[in-house]
């Protein structure tokens, strides 16, 4: 399988805030998430790194 879990970046390190991520869409100050069952999540924030082979997605909040 090819998902990935979300972090967000916070002042004491990264704090996953969704696993089997499949879907990700960066607009306007906010990243919105989905996860395999179809649950959603936006954050606010942007994509600081995404890191492909590990399947990890960093998001840094605004």
């Amino acid at each position: 399988m090819c998902e990935s879990q979300a972090y967000l970046l916070t002042a004491e390190g990264e704090k996953k805030i969704m696993d089997n991520v499949v879907f990700v869409k960066p607009e306007n100050g906010k990243v919105y998430l989905e996860d395999l069952l179809g649950e959603q999540k936006i954050v606010e924030g942007t994509i600081k790194e995404m890191k492909l082979i590990a399947h990890k997605i960093i998001i840094e909040s605004n």
